[in-house]
């Protein structure tokens, strides 16, 4: 499952760079043949959003993208952030992503250890203002699926898979990066996003001062 999301604005100085971003608190996901059940799950993530001089970045963008749902949680004025209960099986990977206007996005692979009240915090640098706006996301393989441990989550991530932006024969071409995320900068307007070896193509419109997020999948896991 994959969705075109659009964040708040964040400013970075370059064309393409291998970094994703976004997400969000989950819900519970219900399994391939709609049951309902719940993956094991995390007892939740919190950390701290926080600038170079250890100064409190507030109302940053905290997300978190657990292959199937997407959405997301502002830090407080200690620049603190929680999202409760991660729908995510043990061993199986969610991504976050840290964004906040002014400021180069982040984003983090995951890795979910069950029943543990996990921490992660950054540190988000400022970027130069600028009139593009960004495109970003992660290719992944999602897991779903097990009847007698059911399972939910990010099973794999396409590192260094060739990424295209193209609007009107211009293509802008990246690699996703070794978390298997990218990360374009481009002026505003319409273009389809796709991937390499993979079937999805998305049509996706780039607003100045915004962030696009979408995701592209790669296959699925589907578990008896």
């Amino acid at each position: 499952m994959s969705g075109t999301w659009i964040l708040q604005r964040s400013n970075y100085r370059g064309v393409i760079t291998g970094i994703a971003l976004l997400s969000i608190l989950l819900l519970p996901a219900k399994d391939s043949v709609g049951s309902g059940r719940s993956a094991a799950i995390a007892e939740g993530v919190h950390g701290y959003v926080k600038e170079g001089d250890g100064s409190p970045v507030i109302n940053a963008g905290v997300s978190i993208f657990d292959g199937f749902t997407l959405k997301s949680v502002k830090t407080d004025s200690q620049g603190r952030y929680k999202i409760d209960k991660v729908p995510v099986s043990a061993d199986r990977y969610a991504v976050l992503f840290f964004t906040k206007e002014g400021y180069i996005p982040q984003a983090a692979n995951l890795k979910i250890r069950e029943k543990t009240d996990m921490e992660y915090s950054t540190v988000l640098k400022r970027g130069g203002m600028g009139h593009n706006g960004f495109v970003i996301g992660t290719i992944y393989r999602p897991i779903r699926g097990g009847k007698i441990q059911f399972q939910s989550g990010i099973y794999s991530f396409g590192k260094g898979r060739l990424i295209s932006l193209e609007r009107d024969h211009e293509v802008i071409k990246n690699e996703t990066d070794q978390e298997g995320h990218f990360l374009f900068e481009a002026p505003a307007g319409r273009y389809t996003l796709s991937g390499e070896g993979l079937r999805e193509r998305a049509e996706i419109e780039v607003f100045t001062g915004q962030t696009v997020i979408r995701n592209l999948r790669s296959g699925v896991v589907l578990v008896d």
